[in-house]
């Protein structure tokens, strides 16, 4: 054995150095933006954008959940409680169980080149990778602020950003 020691010794320490490399290289991952609103149009990537008016491409509120709801189109929509100072945010048609709230919407991620054309292509859109928050859960939001003209209401559609506290 003494003749092949020396090429044992070698052959371990390629081996530890090449295994030893494989772990200390880091991939980047994509991650969702932390705070503010993606560049671009507004509605970008959402479908039947022509039933929301745009009243701000980029709107900050905070507030505290009080419904989650994954809907068929693959939003997920999120009812919150406004924080003082963004009451203003809301009209007379945002309620959700007859208290004031508003909406804010967690879409898929479309192709932010396109608009899906209904809500059945939009839910082959792959899943958003912003996190949903729970009942209780006070969240932080970014996105445009529109005039949902369906049903009247206000909201941030789509979620660009969303900090959970």
């Amino acid at each position: 054995m003494g003749s092949r020691l020396p090429a044992l010794i070698t052959i371990a320490l390629v081996l530890a150095s090449a295994c030893a490399q494989g772990t200390v290289v880091a991939r980047p991952t994509p991650s969702p933006l932390v705070a503010g609103c993606r560049p671009g149009p507004p509605e970008a990537g959402v479908h039947s954008p022509d039933r929301l008016q745009v009243l701000d491409p980029c709107k900050h509120a905070e507030g505290t959940v009080v419904d989650v709801a994954h809907k068929d189109d693959g939003d997920y929509h999120v009812w919150f409680r406004a924080d003082p100072g963004y009451e203003y945010l809301l009209n007379a048609q945002n309620h959700f169980q007859a208290q004031p709230a508003m909406l804010a919407e967690i879409t898929p991620d479309c192709d932010p080149a396109t608009n899906p054309p209904d809500a059945q292509s939009a839910a082959r859109c792959p899943k958003s990778t912003l996190p949903i928050p729970s009942l209780g859960d006070h969240i932080a939001i970014d996105g445009p602020w529109v005039l949902d003209t369906d049903h009247g209401w206000q909201e941030i559609h789509p979620v660009d950003s969303i900090q959970i506290r």
